[in-house]
């Protein structure tokens, strides 16, 4: 398994404080998108630290830690966001969809598909 997991794409700014829109359709949002949690920036994966969160129309909102001016975050428009798959904190029933891809779907021992 991949160590890093794709979370979202900064497509914009908002407003004059640094606040950053992301398109996000990660199924765990709840579990990343939180005060203190560490997402990676772009290819060479720059650490931030979320300071806030919220959500505005279709957009994941966030602010990083130690970022108070649009100036200081314009260079990260069109970047990619990750997260370390250690970072995120699945209980044992709970899992990524994007695992699940090319998993054999069995009944009464017999495959009877795969999920695509």
């Amino acid at each position: 398994m991949n160590d890093w997991i794709q979370i979202g794409k900064i497509v914009n700014t908002h407003g004059i404080k640094g606040e950053l829109r992301i398109r996000s359709d990660f199924d765990q949002k709840e579990k990343v998108f939180l005060p203190g949690v560490p997402i990676y920036i772009g290819k060479e994966k720059r650490k931030e630290i979320i300071k806030t969160y919220r959500t505005h129309k279709t957009f994941d909102m966030i602010c990083y830690q130690n970022i108070t001016n649009i100036n200081e975050v314009l260079d990260d428009k069109n970047q990619i966001v990750y997260i370390k798959r250690k970072d995120l904190k699945l209980n044992r029933e709970e899992y990524l969809l994007k695992d699940l891809i090319t998993c054999k779907v069995i009944e009464k021992n017999e495959q009877i598909g795969q999920i695509i």
